[in-house]
């Protein structure tokens, strides 16, 4: 897979900026993206540079680019995912809608680092992010492998939704197709313990011109919850 640029910005609420650039992101590969070092002097970890800001530096927007395809990306705080981050693809020249609000704002603290799956535009791999009434937020993914339904399980650690938000109420979310816009049969679909849909939500063309931003939703999860859709190939 090629290196290609990723970049972006994280917005305050008052409306600082921390810049974010990366002209080697590999794609197909999870990897961090830092400060983009043409305006703020060096490339840093967000955290790092955030906790130098007087006051600290709290995100309530964010827009994150990449040059083709983009999954997912979202703030990695102690192993554990502390913000899921609207996002689009930079193949038309930029995303519409970016950046975009996040549900539940959160300070960055020392060590958080941004962390981005950029594609190609033929890679199959779709993404979920979620934030909870909780104020947690997560990520799943599934690269569809032929035709059927396809069930997300969590990019840290390989579980279910079920299993990994037991109990939580998803209040937003957004999905991203990867390849499959030919193959699709429906959108995504939680289940609930019969497999009976209580909660979808549109698909946003990861190579496309629209950002994937937080839509809203109340939709609760339980231990047998499972979040999937189908394709036909």
């Amino acid at each position: 897979m090629a290196n290609v640029n990723c970049y972006g910005q994280l917005v305050s609420p008052r409306g600082g900026i921390i810049p974010l650039f990366n002209t080697a992101q590999t794609e197909a590969s999870e990897e961090a993206v830092g400060t983009d070092l043409n305006y703020v002097g060096s490339t840093q970890a967000v955290g790092t540079f955030g906790t130098q800001r007087p006051g600290g530096f709290t995100v309530a927007k964010a827009g994150i680019n990449g040059e083709n395809d983009v999954t997912y990306a979202f703030i990695q705080s102690a192993g554990k995912i502390k913000m899921a981050l609207p996002m689009g693809s930079g193949i038309a020249g930029g995303a519409q809608g970016l950046p975009a609000p996040l549900p539940y704002p959160k300070a960055l603290a020392a060590g958080d680092t941004c962390v981005v799956m950029l594609n190609a535009v033929t890679d199959r791999e779709s993404a979920v992010s979620v934030a909870c009434t909780s104020g947690e937020y997560h990520v799943f993914s599934v690269t569809p492998s032929g035709s059927g339904e396809q069930e997300y399980v969590s990019v840290l650690d390989g579980q279910g939704i079920g299993q990994t938000l037991q109990g939580r109420v998803i209040s937003h979310w957004f999905a991203t197709s990867g390849n499959n816009d030919a193959e699709l049969t429906s959108t995504p679909m939680l289940l609930d313990g019969s497999g009976i849909p209580i909660g979808s939500v549109g698909f946003t063309s990861s190579g496309g011109s629209v950002g994937a931003v937080f839509q809203p939703t109340r939709t609760p999860i339980a231990l047998n919850s499972r979040l999937v859709f189908r394709t036909d190939a």
